[in-house]
C-alpha cells in the first residue's frame, strides 16, 4: 500500500493549485477506511466467528476520483488489506470513493461516498458489502 500512496501523493501533487480544486500546496490529509463483507455463513451464530474467506478484502479494489472544476480524475487505487482496511494520503480537496468487487448481490449498486479531505486531519469511511447470504 505504501507504494500506492506515494505514486498517489506524486500524481496528485503534480497538479498544484491551479483550479483543480486539489490543494497539493497544503499538507495531505488522509483518507483512512474500512470495508466489511458478509453475512459470510447461511446461519450465524451469535458467538461463533465466520470470517471472509482468505483475500476477499484484497479482491475488492478502492478507487479515489478528485472532483476537478472539469469533472473528475482517478487519482488513486488502493486494494483494502486482509482486515479490510485501507488508508491513504491526499492533498486537501473533493474526493468521490468507490469500490469495484464482483462480491455481494448481483446486480446491487456498488458503494459509494463522497468525502472532503482537510489538510492534516484523517477523514474515515467505512463501507459494507452484503453478500446475499441468508
Amino acid at each position: 500500500m505504501r507504494a500506492a500512496a506515494i505514486l498517489l501523493a506524486l500524481a496528485t501533487t503534480a497538479g498544484g493549485c491551479n483550479g483543480s480544486g486539489l490543494e497539493a500546496d497544503r499538507p495531505a490529509g488522509t483518507l483512512s477506511g474500512r470495508i466489511t463483507v458478509g453475512p459470510i455463513c447461511p446461519v450465524e451464530v451469535e458467538g461463533e466467528e465466520c470470517p471472509p474467506p482468505l483475500g476477499t478484502y484484497q479482491s475488492i479494489l478502492v478507487l479515489v476520483y478528485a472532483r476537478l472544476a472539469d469533472g473528475e480524475r482517478l487519482v488513486a487505487q488502493v486494494r483494502a488489506d486482509d482486515a479490510g482496511r485501507f488508508e491513504l494520503p491526499l492533498p486537501p480537496g473533493s474526493y468521490r470513493v468507490a469500490l469495484e468487487h464482483s462480491i455481494g448481490i448481483p446486480g446491487a449498486p456498488r458503494p459509494v461516498r463522497e468525502v472532503e479531505i482537510e489538510s492534516g486531519a484523517i477523514t474515515e469511511l467505512a463501507f459494507d458489502i452484503d453478500t446475499g447470504i441468508r
